[in-house]
């Protein structure tokens, strides 16, 4: 992405961030679904001349990572907007994957970390989880946990391959301390956390999947 597009998504995701801390709601229920449309627009603007599938795929996980945060906001509300939540990032991993297994090459060994990480979260979460979030959170571990996988077996530039990784690194963070947070401890400035981790995973994955496909 072009520097001036870059400022601007940070500076957005500043905004959305200072939101939260100082409790300003009708900010972050505007900053927070802009944060996924402008990426969608930035990502739209440079493949739209020759755009593939993989491109249409991207999109429609920008898409469905809006509507996610978009849930997400009014889960205090209604415990259903967290599950709404969770299913639309749910289409927005399995998106990723899709994406990024395109480019990739299995290899068992770099699956271990992940597969580890995420067999450890899921037991340290359950004695918190109710029966009615237990099957949607091993299902979303999985994806985010195949997500991760799917980035490290990618075979592409260095550059790339290194935004991409950091991202789903920082993406499945990002997830991990939100269900941490929920279901088992209460972590100091959590939407801190969350939305700083969650908005350079967004844009790392896609300015890594915009240097790969603009070096084929």
């Amino acid at each position: 992405m072009t520097r001036k597009e870059t400022i601007f998504y940070f500076a957005l995701g500043i905004i959305n961030i200072a939101s939260g801390i100082l409790d300003i709601e009708w900010l972050n229920y505007v900053s927070k679904p802009l944060l996924m449309i402008s990426l969608f627009f930035f990502y739209f603007q440079k493949v739209k001349q020759n755009m593939k599938i993989s491109d249409k795929t991207m999109l429609v996980s920008l898409i469905f990572s809006c509507l996610g945060d978009t849930f997400l906001m009014f889960q205090g509300k209604n415990p259903q907007f967290f599950l709404l939540g969770l299913g639309s990032f749910l289409v927005a991993q399995i998106a990723y994957c899709l994406v990024f297994n395109k480019e990739g090459k299995r290899n068992f060994l770099k699956r271990i970390p992940f597969a580890i990480y995420s067999t450890s979260l899921f037991f340290y979460l359950k004695p918190n989880i109710s029966k009615d979030f237990s099957l949607p959170i091993i299902i979303y571990t999985l994806a985010i946990s195949w997500m991760g996988i799917k980035a490290i077996e990618r075979q592409t530039t260095q550059k790339s391959y290194s935004f991409v990784l950091i991202g789903a690194i920082l993406f499945i963070i990002s997830d991990s301390l939100i269900a941490i947070n929920k279901f088992a401890y209460s972590i100091p400035l959590s939407g801190l956390w969350v939305m700083a981790t969650y908005i350079a995973a967004q844009y790392l994955i896609v300015e890594g999947v915009l240097l790969g496909r603009n070096t084929k």
